[in-house]
């Protein structure tokens, strides 16, 4: 009867065991859908010049890295902390630090580094060629950096003034056409081709064209 019962309290502890094991890999056990690698771009500003570059980062179970790469500049190795039930990611490295939430399988959130603040944008991809990343410009009344990642449809990015200001770019391509929103406007273009977009802004009374090629620089 002894025996009986240090049996079952032994196959007790080990469901027990196996349970909190499951639990620890996302919010209600099962696989986390958010773990798995981001591919975007940036844009910042520091009131008198603007940058802006790419980034990837990369969610596993054991914890977050990635690379931001300005342009024209090697690339920065970041490390940083997901939190499963809220969708939170924080990277850092070399003085810049990214902060955002996942979203339906976009990364999103602001940036902090060298070059002044600003925004970022990323989608999910299985692998880099599942993002295709354009980096380019804006001028007209106002002028900056002008970066978007497209996947599918689907496209994020940022923008950042020449003067201070950045905000997230979020739109969608229909056929060739493209339709973008911000925080202030508006913006329109087309893919000229698979490394080539360009197009026209609009916020408030002000106005001009943006253009974007890739790979980036």
């Amino acid at each position: 009867m002894m025996r009986s019962v240090y049996r079952w309290a032994a196959l007790a502890a080990l469901a027990g065991s196996v349970a909190c094991h499951k639990d620890s890999t996302g919010p209600g056990g099962g696989s986390d859908a958010n773990l798995g690698s981001y591919y975007g771009v940036f844009g910042a500003s520091n009131g008198s010049a603007s940058v802006g570059g790419t980034v990837v980062i990369v969610i596993v179970a054991s914890g977050v890295s990635g690379t931001l790469t300005p342009e024209g500049s090697a690339g920065v190795a970041l490390t940083g902390t997901y939190n499963s039930g809220s969708g939170a990611v924080s990277v850092s490295g070399g003085g810049h630090t990214l902060t955002g939430t996942i979203t339906s399988g976009e990364l999103d959130g602001t940036y902090a580094g060298p070059g002044g603040t600003g925004s970022f944008g990323t989608h999910k991809g299985a692998t880099s060629s599942d993002v295709t990343l354009f980096c380019g410009s804006y001028d007209g009344d106002a002028s900056g950096v002008w970066n978007l990642a497209k996947t599918g449809n689907s496209l994020v990015g940022a923008y950042a003034d020449d003067g201070g200001g950045s905000a997230r770019l979020n739109g969608t391509l229909s056929g060739t056409a493209i339709s973008l929103t911000f925080s202030s406007g508006t913006a329109a273009g087309t893919l000229a081709s698979a490394t080539s977009m360009n197009g026209t802004w609009t916020s408030g009374a002000a106005s001009g064209t943006w253009t974007g090629t890739s790979p980036c620089p």
